[in-house]
């Protein structure tokens, strides 16, 4: 009960992020378009390309965002900080997250952040402050996803094909059942086997299913072989998918639930609203 109780605490402020970061998505869409194009999907999209960046947008959105913290937590001061940066330093920012040799996206904000010394203009602990500046550019890799080919049945990995990120929840869909995963960074969504670990590609009896008597539409998939967990939703009997961001916020209990059992997340998406509370 606790647990679902703590999940439940963080929905206004996830579903407010989520809006924001969506509102935005569609604004950098009409300003920094892109030709729709089907790429060649090698490892993934971004590992040789990169998004279109606006620090004005992006300022924008932190301004944005960081009202909504401050309306949470009145101790949280982002604005101080964001007014005092340069557009140069947003553009570093972005910049050196993309050139980041660490593909997870969270640690590569987490290095920008320090390298940078961004933590030295804030008081806030600089882990605070990589989860804002990553809710932050969301709408950038949100908009990009958008632009992009949809992905087709012939991809196979683990990881999102545009981002390169692992994912942390899905679904199995509608009419066929196929188990669909959803990256947690630009949306993008690709069809994956039931029986294998999305994260090491383990396919042996590692594989456990976790089932909650008490919501039978919402289990965890684990992983002996790795450690590792994604939660999954059964739509199969539903009109249609799941939005997977909003499934990924009502579903915190179960990260709970996991992370007591000692398995951990491919990324850490919900950690700033975490800290916030």
């Amino acid at each position: 009960m606790k647990a679902e109780l703590s999940g439940a605490s963080l929905m206004p402020l996830l579903r407010q992020i989520l809006n924001v970061q969506r509102e935005f998505r569609d604004l950098v869409i009409a300003e920094l378009p892109l030709r729709k194009k089907t790429s060649t999907i090698q490892n993934y999209i971004l590992e040789c390309e990169r998004i279109l960046f606006s620090p004005r947008l992006f300022r924008e959105i932190c301004i944005r965002l960081a009202s909504l913290m401050a309306s949470h937590n009145r101790e949280t001061d982002f604005i101080t900080l964001i007014f005092s940066l340069e557009d140069s330093t947003l553009e570093a920012l972005a910049t050196t997250v993309q050139s980041c040799l660490e593909p997870d996206l969270v640690a590569a904000m987490e290095i920008a952040v320090r390298e940078l010394r961004l933590h030295k203009l804030s008081p806030l602990d600089p882990s605070l402050l990589a989860e804002f500046f990553l809710a932050a550019i969301v709408p950038f890799y949100t908009a990009y996803a958008r632009q992009q080919a949809p992905v087709g049945e012939d991809w196979y990995r683990g990881w999102c094909p545009v981002c390169g990120q692992y994912p942390v929840n899905g679904y199995n869909r509608p009419g066929d059942g196929r188990r669909i995963l959803g990256c947690w960074m630009c949306e993008t969504e690709w069809s994956f086997s039931r029986l294998t670990c999305p994260i090491c590609s383990s396919n042996q009896e590692g594989q456990l299913m976790l089932f909650l008597e008490e919501d039978p539409l919402r289990r965890l998939q684990v992983c002996d072989d790795c450690g590792y967990y994604v939660k999954i939703t059964d739509c199969t009997q539903a009109q249609t998918g799941c939005d997977l961001q909003l499934e990924n916020a009502e579903t915190v209990f179960l990260d709970i639930l996991a992370q007591r059992k000692g398995y951990r997340p491919a990324s850490h998406p919900h950690r700033l609203t975490r800290e916030m509370r």
